[in-house]
């Protein structure tokens, strides 16, 4: 009898990871976690992963022991081994890094919570944020997702990257009643925003909370990140606060391009 053919090796750098695999599953369990939901009991992640509770619990609990995820009491939260890879992404060191010193001197001129944020898919991502005593409090936590038409900085990408980022077929949420959910209308608003180089919201994103961003763009004309400040109560001044976060922004784009790290 002739000798069986030798099998193939499996080529584990370019095996697909399909939606029933491990690891996917896994990564699953991880994402139910966001800035919203920030400490998840097992129920709530096995109904927001759409996982059997078994499952659900035989997954965490391997996270659990790799240090993935952790326990706060009797729920589930993004462990520190986690965080400490997350710390590790270029765009948190680079951009986040970079931008800190100017963001420091926004805050110092507006005594505004100044907020730095990157596109990320169909959202904008709250990379940094600096805030002092006299600043108030805080409207999101870094890690949140807003929406492209609800913020400013979401504006400032739509502006200059394009409305191609919402698909026509994306149904604009309403987030608050002052949310633009028209297209129109919203087209209206990015020809405004592009011409005038800021945007703003007006309690489009929550009450009570106005914004104002412009386009961190690097001398290649490519805009990387939007600067802003997120004020309570009342709209931060345009004539004063545009052109600090003007300032701040090209500072932070030169240092980007000198850096040569994006």
């Amino acid at each position: 009898m002739a000798n069986a053919a030798p099998r193939k090796a499996r080529d584990s750098s370019t095996a697909p990871v399909t939606a029933d695999s491990v690891t996917w599953r896994s990564l699953e369990v991880l994402g139910a976690f966001d800035a919203e939901h920030p400490q998840l009991s097992l129920s709530e992640i096995a109904r927001r992963t759409g996982l059997p509770l078994a499952t659900a619990h035989r997954l965490s609990g391997e996270l659990l022991r790799w240090g993935a995820l952790g326990k706060d009491q009797n729920k589930f939260v993004i462990g520190q081994r986690l965080w400490q890879i997350g710390r590790l992404a270029p765009v948190q060191q680079d951009i986040a890094e970079l931008a800190s010193p100017y963001m420091q001197d926004v805050l110092f001129v507006t005594q505004n919570v100044v907020n730095l944020f990157i596109l990320d898919r169909e959202a904008v991502l709250l990379l940094e944020r600096i805030s002092g005593t006299r600043a108030g409090s805080p409207f999101r936590r870094v890690g949140s997702h807003l929406s492209l038409h609800a913020s400013a900085a979401g504006k400032i990408m739509l502006a200059h990257i394009g409305m191609d980022l919402l698909p026509e077929a994306t149904k604009l949420k309403a987030v608050t009643d002052h949310t633009i959910v028209d297209r129109q209308d919203l087209e209206t608003e990015i020809r405004r925003v592009r011409q005038q180089g800021f945007a703003t919201t007006s309690q489009e994103s929550g009450l009570d909370n106005y914004g104002l961003a412009v386009p961190i763009q690097l001398p290649t004309g490519r805009v990387v990140a939007a600067l802003g400040v997120v004020s309570q109560g009342q709209a931060p001044s345009i004539g004063s606060v545009v052109p600090v976060l003007r300032i701040a922004a090209r500072g932070i784009a030169r240092s980007l391009a000198r850096s040569e790290m994006i």
